[in-house]
This record gives C-alpha cells, sequence and structure tokens, in this order.
C-alpha cells in the first residue's frame, strides 16, 4: 500500500514539474480540409451531373497535460450533393473523435506535432437514411506557426470511416488540412 502511494506521488509530481513551464494550456482550432477520397470516388456514372462536396470543416478542442502531449476532442463535418434520377440528394457526415496530440518540436514560433483520434461517424441523407460506423483521424505531422494567441497550422494526414467493404464512408480524406488557431 505504502509504495502505491509512493508510486502515485511520484508520477502526479512528475506531471506538474512537467506541466509548470506551460502557461497556455488550451488550445481552438477552426478549419477545414481535403475531400480527395470523396472526389475520386464519388461521381455520376450517366455523366449527367456533377458532385459537390463541402470538404472537412472541423473543429478541435485541445488541453496541454505536459508539454509533450495533449488531450481533446475533434468534430467534423462534410457533405456530398449530386442529381439521382432528377432528384437532388444530400449526404452529410459527422465525425466526433477523442484525440491525443504530441508536440515534439517546440519553438518560439514554431511547433511541429503529430496525433490521432478514434471515433464514430454519423451519417445521414435527405432521403432518410441513416448509419452510424467507427472513425479514426491520424495526423502524421503538422506545422503550427505563430507567437502569442493566435496562429495558423497546415496538416498532413487522413482520415477514414469504413463500416464493411460495402460502407466505405473515407478513406483517405483530409490528406491536407490548415486551420488557425487560438491558445490561452
Amino acid at each position: 500500500m505504502k509504495t502505491r502511494i509512493t508510486v502515485i506521488c511520484a508520477i502526479a509530481f512528475l506531471l506538474c514539474t512537467l506541466s509548470a513551464g506551460a502557461q497556455e494550456k488550451h488550445l481552438v482550432r477552426l478549419g477545414w480540409g481535403d475531400a480527395l477520397y470523396e472526389t475520386l470516388v464519388f461521381y455520376p456514372a450517366d455523366g449527367t451531373s456533377a458532385h459537390t462536396y463541402s470538404g472537412h470543416w472541423f473543429a478541435d478542442y485541445q488541453y496541454q497535460l505536459t508539454p509533450l502531449i495533449s488531450l481533446g476532442g475533434q468534430a467534423d463535418f462534410q457533405s456530398i450533393c449530386w442529381t439521382k434520377n432528377g432528384s437532388r440528394v444530400k449526404n452529410f457526415d459527422l465525425c466526433i473523435l477523442p484525440t491525443v496530440r504530441f508536440t515534439w518540436l517546440r519553438k518560439e514560433w514554431v511547433r511541429l506535432y503529430s496525433g490521432a483520434g478514434i471515433g464514430v461517424l454519423v451519417a445521414w441523407d435527405n432521403a432518410g437514411g441513416k448509419d452510424l460506423a467507427p472513425a479514426l483521424n491520424i495526423n502524421s505531422i503538422g506545422v503550427q506557426v505563430g507567437k502569442g494567441h493566435w496562429s495558423g497550422s497546415v496538416d498532413l494526414g487522413f482520415m477514414t470511416s469504413l463500416k464493411d467493404t460495402n460502407r466505405i464512408y473515407m478513406f483517405g480524406s483530409r490528406l491536407l488540412s490548415v486551420s488557425v488557431n487560438y491558445r490561452w
């Protein structure tokens, strides 16, 4: 019992020591990412109507636990619209993802980071169709540039969501994304 308390106190002390220098622990990001997969895969078979894509609009919150690790969540929304048999079809996808981020380079003006999120995709359309599927977002490398409260980011990674081999909602979406960030 005494050993457990000592280990818990040592871990708490270590976490407090690592996070003591961090004054701005909250980060909110608002951004847009490409819809490359959707653009390449969803196209009209008869060539009569083009699809329209919103891209991925996302909001992200991160809380910095230590200078290296932050935890948070992300909401990602996209829509795809097309004409089928004379009717306008609108498909919407919303992903909710708890996330972890690793900031592995921290300089005055530049931060480099990587991260991941695993969550759920909620899909629906204007014809009453609804579905749930697992979702995954991998951020291979992100570059955040800015000083003070405001910054901008560019991320390279991917987002995917598939229920089975017949229902692949995203596979390689958000290869590139950009965001405006506010830290406090």
